[in-house]
């Protein structure tokens, strides 16, 4: 039996899907050089085998940049972040060969201001895929 698997490129398309239809922001996936902050741009950094005795899983590791407006008041990146968090409770719409187990929050990995003056924020999310069960035959 041949076991389709959900690719960096599918996992990336929802992740972009839903930041564009629940936040406010522009958001890419390779961000454009005339762009304007504030903007989200969406990266799918890893991938890990899950699978147990009885299924087929894999984690995808995926970071959300959050870049603001240049200004040296947080209060932008802030909101952009806490629209993230409220867009990601929504789940993602994969194919319908893979089933969206779990996403999670990993939390901020880094806050900084970049040499333009933007606050930039990095979310981390983990989604957990199915592809099916394990069977005897």
């Amino acid at each position: 039996m041949m076991l389709r698997k959900a690719g960096f490129a599918e996992i990336a398309a929802a992740l972009l899907q839903n930041l564009r239809k629940n936040t406010p922001y522009p958001c890419y996936d390779a961000v454009p050089d005339n762009a304007l902050s504030p903007l989200l741009y969406a990266e799918v950094v890893g991938k890990r085998d899950t699978s147990s005795k009885t299924m087929f899983k894999e984690v995808f590791t995926v970071h959300i940049h959050a870049i603001a407006a240049p200004s040296d008041a947080r209060t932008e990146v802030y909101q952009m972040i806490q629209a993230v968090e409220e867009a990601m409770t929504e789940d993602l719409i994969l194919p319908e060969y893979v089933q969206n187990v779990l996403q999670t929050e990993t939390g901020v990995q880094s806050f900084q201001k970049d040499e333009t003056n933007e606050w930039h924020a990095v979310i981390g999310y983990e989604v957990m895929v199915c592809y099916g069960y394990k069977m005897k035959i």
